[in-house]
């Protein structure tokens, strides 16, 4: 079962650096401060130090997941539910091209374990949900209107694009701090992982996203970047800063995040305010549809996962 699990893992945070992580850098590639390779070489490095500080600096993150998980006695079993149902989803979500949250996705997944195992109870998971997804959407796209506001002087364009840089990077630090953790605190909650995993697990993971982000991520950097708004250097500037401000706050405060609604919804801030800046609103309305069916879609691949499951563990 430790295999199958450390597959599962693997294999979702793969996904994550093609999706989430793409999240990062999606303004700075979309304005041409950065070429997809140096944002994702930047954003792997910065995943990195995120995710190996999450250990000392946001412990309250993966063990807000951690205490939300209740298997029963599925154990292993039940873990591996979730990371399969978020696997499965993230990738369906990759083919067309919808920027979903991962961690909307193994909390939703999550959910329908506890209703199948009869752990803590499905109500129990879903109020912490609503909750956080809410506060990060609403956070995100309020920061973006009020950053925006703040960029509408004038600014030489090299200073703009190397702030661009800097506040990938920030968003990149903050991503790793955020996702990283919620991977791994299944595994604790399973019983696979007993004390709090080494710096190595932590750049082995941080490499694995990179590699996604390289191999993968254009397609939603694009969907992101492009599709969702039409930013300038400073409208992307404005957004990244949003994003990682809210992500900041959020993190210190040990809220687990989404950081695609988060960076989703302060880029549609920031497109209302910034000038030369135009959100597509079509495009975000379907983007809000994909989020609200994460969560009765993945809750039933959790609960039908954990009972084909049962019969095998």
């Amino acid at each position: 079962m430790t295999f199958f699990l450390s597959t599962a893992v693997v294999l979702l945070i793969f996904l994550n650096g093609a999706t989430d992580a793409s999240n990062a850098i999606a303004s700075a590639v979309s304005s041409r401060a950065l070429t997809m390779r140096q944002a994702a070489l930047l954003s792997a490095a910065l995943n990195v130090a995120g995710g190996a500080l999450s250990g000392v600096l946001f412990t309250r993150v993966g063990e807000s997941v951690a205490g939300t998980a209740d298997f029963g006695s599925f154990g292993e079993a039940g873990a591996l539910s979730c990371l399969l149902s978020a696997v499965i989803f993230t990738a369906l979500a990759w083919v067309f091209r919808l920027p979903t949250s991962e961690s909307h996705a193994l909390l939703s997944a999550l959910a329908g374990v506890s209703a199948a195992t009869g752990g803590g109870g499905i109500w129990s998971a879903i109020a912490p949900l609503a909750v956080w997804m809410t506060v990060c959407t609403a956070g995100g796209f309020s920061a973006g209107l009020v950053v925006a506001r703040f960029f509408r002087r004038k600014s030489s364009a090299v200073r703009v694009r190397r702030m661009q840089i800097v506040s990938a990077a920030l968003f990149s630090f903050f991503h790793g701090a955020q996702d990283l953790p919620k991977f791994l605190a299944l595994l604790m909650a399973a019983g696979t992982v007993s004390v709090r995993p080494p710096f190595s697990v932590w750049a082995a993971s941080a490499l694995v996203m990179g590699i996604g982000t390289l191999l993968g991520g254009r397609r939603m950097t694009e969907a992101v970047g492009c599709d969702l708004a039409s930013l300038t250097p400073k409208g992307a500037l404005a957004s990244d800063l949003a994003a990682a401000g809210t992500l900041c706050v959020l993190s210190i405060a040990g809220v687990p995040a989404s950081t695609t609604h988060a960076k989703t919804a302060a880029v549609a801030g920031t497109s209302l305010l910034s000038p030369g800046c135009r959100l597509y609103r079509r495009q975000f309305f379907r983007f809000l549809i994909a989020w609200l069916f994460t969560f009765p879609v993945c809750a039933a691949l959790g609960f039908g996962c954990v009972r084909v499951l049962a019969c095998f563990f």
